[in-house]
């Protein structure tokens, strides 16, 4: 036989003598049991080959495939032993010092800094969670968790084992059997070559396992160090409910470790101690809820080795997965970086190149040299929420920069009402959040501190005195990395906040001339929101101006070199501008889009000059002409309707020109005509009302028009109906719109999207017969007429009240009158000389004044009581109709939050907010004289300017993120940009 392979070969014959011979320790088998006793003999003689490999995995640095090839090396050592050496003592001693020396070379490789090897030393949290069940088994039912202890968590009696599926105490058992020694301290690598990955998990279920996997199956195993899953407190635990394959790691398996917290600490606190924990060179932060593209890695390494530096921080696109799939949803919703906004929330930013002014928060990656060198996250923030803030500016301002791995795809499972596997599982605590945000805020925005608590949410702290907590960590960290003021940030990122209009020149409300009505965004549920002209605020009045009248020039002008500012028009403190679709769509609001991208929100106000508002200019900087203008819509003077064949229809088709078109049925029509009404109508100066395209809103109103008729107006185009071949008849193309006569099955008239012949929609095919517009229902003939409104007191029965912007318009001016020594007054109203009074049905409206109607003012509670019945001003259903309610006890819910204010004279409704500060809920007034909102839309520039329609700023002043920014104290000229080079989009 091979000396060198005893063990792999029948055994010889007969035993070789010696002096002290292995077989002699077995006398009875050597001499009395013939061939049994050889191999009795053999077999111990082969054992150095076998323990010495076995102590050896036991007793390894990092278990797994990354012990393999030294437990095959002990192997062979073992066997060279075996054939060499038949005296067991000897043996045995040659076999503890060869594993001696096998594994101090393994803990000294192990411990060199450059190590590359894809393991590497794990500490002795790894499978902490394995050894405290462990201890269980074994019946120590008190043992301390090592792991919990070592990692600054709770520390907790381990707990008893429950069922569990057939095999897996097996393979925690082998886990927890594995020595893991703590390693020393040592300065983390700049040299960037393995990865720690940490993910912080709640409540994540199966979809812990399935992101360890798609990380494992999708990335070079040799970057992967480990991966670090932290268990924030869920239930039940992860390690449960994950296989027992996984749990127990080995060749081909994902060096996984948990960290388990007991209780939830949030977002923030898993976060943390999964980057304290990772010993990789580069820590990589990844949702429990993803899966990366194969290539993923390499975009990280390369992109953080760039600039020469540890400093470099990293984010991936980040991609949509589908939570049944598992994979990466094709064409899916996407984004890669953001910015963050002066009330200290943040959004997406399209297109921004290489430079990040803002990470998302979840998928990032940094050295772990840059990590322990900035000190992590803010310790004293919890649970979720401005943790992206704070360390991402203070990288920036701080001596790092954060850039886009390009290449680096990883899909990511988004949060989705309408899908309950998406649900978060865990609460959001709004007081955390908001108390996150302002301490990032007070961190790092210097003077500039004074905007972001100018938002309402952030009166916890500035009115009602809540404290942020220590803040010193913050000091410590300004003084060992000699960080920047935020103003070197604002520059370093002028594109966002100069380029694109966030620190405006100036602010303004927009008037047009002709009304003296300004423009106003009507806050909707959900974007877009309509924008029309309604009673402006502020001035000589009195009174705050209204924020929602309040707008500025923004988004770059991409028309221009450098793509300087502006191309649009925002509202102030909101990322809401100016959008239309086309010629004839009515003005609305929508996310701004502030690179300039979408031309929908080009538009321009010349009030220098033409005073005309331009949609899609043509020369921003000049302003100069534009593809349309914003117009007003007329306040209609009647509806329209169809009427039966043999009722009388007040409504005839006027030629327009002497042009003709000829349906496919024989019949000759007018090309162009008005359709002209002689009933007679309020404000047509008795000249007929004719039928045009609206503004209008509700389902029916697609395209954001309805027909009604105006006063006749022998200069306005959209008066002017357009009639072509379609099928058997006509299509009615409505004025300058761009679209069509819609019947809707003869329920309703609408002015609609224009149907192709192909469609075969009959909806749209009209006829004219004897002078009338017909619509063809079966052998019924609808006809085309104006239908009168219903009387405005019936709109609004006068007297009573509703919710209203609040303005110093008559209806809206109530003040105290006759204050008694006991503190109650009338409300008197200062334009006709009524007062508030309770109707008898607890409902509000304007009467006659009397001692029963007094109020009182609750300053504490924040509501203002009727005396006689000692009920309180409540909104009412829907906020629209105030009522008198019981009044709330303890505390005021929103609907009864009223104050007065003597100037102009305001029951005022407070305004709040919602969200972690992204909902937003306006002041509103008391007002019995409403008035109705006016619709405005973009035309073409001609018809704007024979209408007179005229645009000019109104109130305009400097905001304070301007005043801020002239008086703060800027980067010296030629100093070097934050991050040491900048590539702005």
């Amino acid at each position: 036989a091979s000396p060198a392979t005893p063990c792999l070969q029948s055994p010889p014959s007969r035993v070789q003598r010696s002096a002290v011979p292995i077989g002699s320790l077995l006398p009875r088998m050597a001499r009395g049991q013939g061939k049994n006793s050889g191999l009795a003999s053999y077999a111990v003689r082969c054992l150095p080959a076998l323990l010495l490999p076995l102590v050896v995995a036991v007793f390894h640095p990092q278990g797994g495939v990354a012990g393999l090839p030294l437990v095959l090396v002990a192997a062979a050592f073992g066997a060279v032993i075996s054939a060499a050496l038949p005296y067991l003592h000897l043996s045995l001693l040659a076999s503890l010092l060869m594993a001696m020396l096998l594994l101090c070379a393994a803990y000294v490789q192990e411990l060199r800094p450059d190590d590359s090897h894809p393991h590497g030393a794990a500490s002795a949290l790894q499978e902490a969670s394995a050894v405290g069940d462990e201890a269980a088994r074994l019946g120590n039912a008190a043992a301390v968790d090592a792991a919990g202890v070592a990692e600054g968590t709770e520390p907790k009696v381990a707990p008893r084992r429950g069922h569990q599926e057939p095999g897996r105490a097996a393979a925690e058992q082998v886990s927890s059997l594995r020595w893991r020694p703590q390693p020393v301290a040592k300065e983390a690598p700049t040299d960037l070559k393995t990865m720690s990955i940490v993910l912080p998990c709640a409540f994540e279920g199966e979809f812990a396992e399935k992101t360890v996997n798609a990380i494992w199956d999708n990335t070079r195993h040799e970057a992967i160090k480990e991966i670090i899953v932290v268990d924030d407190g869920s239930r039940p635990p992860l390690k449960s409910v994950m296989s027992k394959r996984i749990l127990a790691g080995g060749p081909g398996v994902a060096p996984m470790r948990i960290i388990r917290h007991e209780k939830t600490k949030g977002l923030i606190g898993a976060k943390k101690a999964g980057g304290d924990a990772a010993v990789g060179d580069v820590i990589v932060f990844l949702d429990c809820h993803i899966s990366p593209r194969r290539g993923w890695e390499d975009s990280f390494f390369l992109q953080m080795k760039r600039a020469g530096d540890h400093r470099t921080v990293v984010v991936p696109t980040i991609t949509s997965l589908d939570p049944d799939t598992w994979k990466e949803i094709q064409n899916g919703a996407n984004g890669k970086v953001c910015y963050v906004l002066w009330n200290s929330d943040f959004t997406w930013l399209a297109n921004p190149g290489r430079d990040a002014p803002l990470m998302s928060g979840g998928l990032l990656a940094m050295s772990r040299k840059w990590w322990e060198e900035t000190e992590g996250y803010d310790e004293h923030m919890v649970a979720w929420g401005g943790e992206n803030i704070d360390q991402s500016i203070r990288i920036w301002l701080c001596g790092g920069r954060i850039e886009v791995a390009e290449g680096a795809y990883i899909a990511h499972m988004w949060r989705d009402a309408k899908n309950p596997k998406t649900t978060l599982k865990y609460p959001i605590p709004t007081r955390d959040v908001m108390r996150n945000k302002a301490r990032a805020s007070k961190a790092w925005f210097g003077e500039f501190t004074e905007k972001v608590f100018s938002f309402p949410e952030y009166e916890a702290f500035t009115k009602h005195g809540e404290p942020l907590g220590d803040m010193s960590n913050f000091d410590r960290l300004k003084d060992k990395l000699q960080c920047k003021p935020f103003t070197h940030y604002l520059q370093r990122f002028s594109y966002v906040y100069f380029d694109s209009g966030l620190i405006p020149e100036d602010i303004f409300q927009i008037r047009e001339k002709k009304t003296g009505l300004c423009l106003e965004r009507i806050q909707e549920q959900q974007q877009p929101h309509n924008v029309v002209l309604m009673p402006c605020g502020g001035g000589e009045g009195g009174g705050t101006t209204p924020e929602l009248q309040i707008w500025h020039r923004g988004n770059r002008d991409p028309s221009r070199k450098g793509k300087p500012c502006c191309s649009g028009i925002m509202n102030w403190n909101f990322l809401q501008c100016f959008d239309a679709v086309s010629i004839g769509s009515k003005l609305r609001t929508f996310d701004c889009e502030i690179q300039g991208g979408s031309i929908n929100q080009h538009f321009t106000l010349d009030d220098a000059h033409t005073g005309q508002l331009f949609w899609r200019h043509h020369d921003a900087s000049k302003r100069k002409g534009g593809d349309g203008c914003l117009d007003v819509v007329q306040v209609k003077s009647a509806d329209s309707q169809f009427v039966a064949p043999d009722s009388h229809c007040s409504s005839t088709v006027e030629p327009e020109g002497t042009e003709t078109v000829r349906s496919s049925g024989g019949e000759s029509a007018p090309a162009h005509f008005r359709l002209r009404s002689t009933l007679v109508i309020e404000d047509t100066g008795g000249g007929g009302a004719c039928a045009l395209g609206v503004g209008a809103d509700g389902p029916d109103a697609v395209s954001g028009f309805q027909l009604g008729f105006q006063r006749c107006d022998a200069e306005d185009s959209g008066q002017i109906l357009h009639a072509k071949r379609m099928l058997n008849g006509l299509q009615i193309i409505v004025g300058e719109t761009n679209n069509c006569l819609d019947s809707s099955g003869g329920s309703a008239i609408l002015v609609y999207p224009c149907y192709e012949e192909s469609v075969q929609n009959y909806n749209q095919v009209w006829h004219i017969k004897d002078g009338h517009l017909i619509w063809r229902q079966g052998h019924h003939d609808l006809r085309v007429d104006a239908k009168p409104l219903p009387p405005k007191d019936r709109q609004h029965p006068k007297g009573t009240l509703t919710m209203q912007t609040c303005v110093p318009k008559p209806g809206q001016r109530l003040r105290r009158d006759k204050l008694d020594q006991d503190g109650t007054f009338l409300l008197r109203d200062a334009d006709n000389g009524g007062c508030l009074i309770n109707n008898g049905r607890d409902e509000l409206a304007i009467g006659e004044c009397s001692a029963d109607q007094r109020w009182r003012e609750l300053v504490q509670s924040e509501q203002v009581q009727h005396v006689s019945t000692g009920n309180c001003i409540d909104s009412g259903a829907g906020e629209s109709r105030p009522i008198l309610y019981a009044c709330h006890k303890p505390r005021t819910s929103r609907k009864q939050k009223f104050k007065l204010v003597d100037t102009p004279g305001w029951i005022q409704m407070e305004g709040t907010w919602g969200d972690n500060g992204r909902k937003r809920w306006f002041e509103k007034c008391l007002d019995h004289m409403p008035a109705e909102p006016i619709s405005v839309t973009v035309q073409k520039c001609q018809r704007t300017e024979k209408q007179g329609t005229r645009w000019e700023k109104l109130h305009a002043e400097q905001p304070l993120e301007r005043r801020l920014w002239e008086q703060a104290e800027k980067p010296p000229p030629g100093a070097l940009p934050l991050g040491g080079s900048a590539a702005p989009p």
